[in-house]
């Protein structure tokens, strides 16, 4: 190149060069050009047109500078050249997007024919222009990929520059995950383009969500250990084989006018003009289920307080007399769910924060009604288990084999180590990792995981089915499956019904006698095993 003077006036723009790059402020370089003079030449076509170099001209205009020395190229200029010449220019991450748009293109794909006479092949030429960050023929097409099909404002390109974002994940957003969540209707894409999820994320989530609404219809069944229906709960009373079939009702209804579900009725329970009405329809809802169960079942409905502006609307206990009323079932007890975290709800006017919920419990024959005593496991007690093996030390002592209990059930015998009276059942609210393992959407309302143990133990033996009507994610029968008995269930949402669907094969499959065993012996050891009550 060649050097001229030329006067700075006659500089010709290159629109597509100017853009190039984000525009970035000049106080600085128009201070060390007044102070210093112009350390770094500008570089301009033989039509004057200014190839690199476009805010020391901006400068060089501030301070009113008429003439300049410049570097004339005689070869036309390209877009490669002015990356080439920005190498250490201080840059945004969109100026990187560009750079790495224009390398590729730099280098085009050429089927059917060598290099063009490089002694490179394309995936060195290009890597070696991204300074050796990726080497790989696959990563590099598949970098290729996001760069030109992007979402809007360049977001997966940018992250990948700014978060260190894996190019992989990034592919396969675009290719597959992006089109799954829009058929879908997901909004996991949303919830990216917001920063609320990392693409990793929205990729396991997409998956996921899809996996639950292709995996199961309307009936998933795994013989004698579940049956599980996405239809009406009040349609298993017209069952004949479900019948007289069930030991224990137990499920949380919903709350009223606390929440919406997402079950695709309009008029779901619990948004009822009145509280009357509420306990109504839940009454009739109960009354539709009773063909349902034995002479010997147990049926117990969680239920919490609603309240307004501080007020409560006393549903407990309304819809205790409603049940009494509108059915054939008898009340026979209150137990009280003491919540050591309770979580207040919404409300204007302060009152102390409600710890409790309630267990009704209602019998069909109060007579023959199922009931094993529980006897609460002694704190501080060591957990063992004898598999009847023997090994012999080194020193020739015998002793006896030991196995731990396994993961959910070390749960359930803290949980019953913890237990007090049998009438109040104590045990917290929070997320349950089980149904957050299979959708990070969980369940607006997911029942605590150790609700249902002793309701279960008290009032079933093993293979005996529990129906919970209202499943949701299905925490009922996923604890009926661990304690060995059969579980029933209905949901009415199908996102919610494949979630529980997973829950009972998640039950399944952590079934452990060995550990089942020695808690169901520490339970019930004052009566040897679990007896039948003529009045308990």
């Amino acid at each position: 190149m060649k050097k001229e003077t030329v006067k700075v006036s006659s500089l010709v723009d290159v629109p597509e060069f100017k853009s190039y790059y984000s525009e970035q402020p000049i106080a600085e370089l128009v201070e060390s050009i007044q102070n210093d003079g112009l350390k770094i030449p500008i570089i301009i076509s033989s039509e004057n047109e200014i190839i690199d170099g476009y805010r020391r001209v901006a400068a060089l205009k501030e301070l009113g500078i008429e003439d300049v020395e410049v570097l004339v190229d005689e070869v036309r200029p390209a877009l490669d050249e002015r990356v080439l010449r920005n190498m250490y220019r201080k840059k945004t991450s969109m100026d990187e997007v560009n750079e790495m748009k224009t390398i590729f293109q730099r280098y085009p794909k050429r089927q059917g024919k060598r290099n063009n006479g490089h002694t490179c092949s394309r995936v060195e030429q290009i890597s070696k222009a991204l300074n050796q960050r990726w080497k790989d023929d696959s990563v590099l097409n598949k970098l290729e990929f996001v760069l030109n099909n992007d979402l809007e404002n360049n977001l997966l390109s940018k992250s990948i520059i700014e978060k260190k974002a894996d190019v992989e994940h990034c592919y396969e957003f675009l290719k597959n995950t992006q089109p799954i969540d829009a058929k879908g209707k997901y909004g996991y894409t949303d919830k990216l383009i917001k920063g609320e999820l990392t693409v990793s994320d929205t990729n396991k989530l997409t998956k996921k969500r899809y996996e639950l609404e292709n995996e199961f219809k309307t009936t998933f069944i795994i013989p004698e250990k579940c049956n599980s229906f996405n239809i009406n709960c009040v349609e298993v009373g017209k069952m004949d084989k479900h019948k007289g079939s069930v030991s224990l009702l137990f499920t949380s209804i919903p709350y009223f006018i606390l929440r919406k579900y997402q079950n695709g009725d309009p008029n779901q329970l619990g948004h009822e003009k009145t509280k009357e009405e509420y306990c109504s329809n839940v009454a009739n809802i109960i009354k539709e289920l009773i063909p349902t169960l034995k002479e010997t079942a147990n049926i117990m409905i969680n239920i919490g307080e609603t309240y307004d502006d501080g007020v409560g609307y006393g549903i407990p206990q309304l819809l205790k007399e409603t049940i009494e009323k509108n059915t054939t079932l008898i009340y026979k007890d209150l137990i009280v769910w003491s919540k050591r975290n309770p979580k207040p709800q919404n409300e204007k006017v302060m009152r102390p924060v409600n710890n409790v919920e309630y267990i009704l419990w209602f019998v069909v024959n109060p007579k023959v009604s199922k009931y094993n005593l529980i006897t609460f496991p002694v704190p501080g007690k060591e957990i063992k288990i004898s598999k009847g093996v023997k090994d012999v030390d080194n020193r020739g002592i015998v002793w006896g084999k030991r196995l731990s209990l396994t993961n959910p059930y070390g749960k359930i015998y803290t949980h019953m180590k913890e237990q007090e009276v049998e009438n109040i059942i104590e045990c917290i609210v929070g997320k349950n990792h089980d149904v957050y393992r299979i959708s990070q959407e969980g369940h607006p309302a997911i029942m605590s995981a150790m609700l249902p143990v002793i309701p279960i133990l008290m009032t079933t033996d093993e293979g005996d089915v529990v129906f919970d009507p209202f499943a949701g994610s299905n925490v009922v029968g996923r604890m009926t499956c661990l304690l060995n008995r059969v579980a029933l269930s209905t949901e009415l949402s199908q996102h919610y019904y494949k979630i529980g669907c997973k829950m009972l094969e998640s039950g399944v499959d952590d079934f452990d006698m060995n550990s089942l065993n020695f808690i169901s012996s520490e339970v019930y050891r004052n009566n040897g095993h679990p007896q039948h009550s003529q009045a308990a």
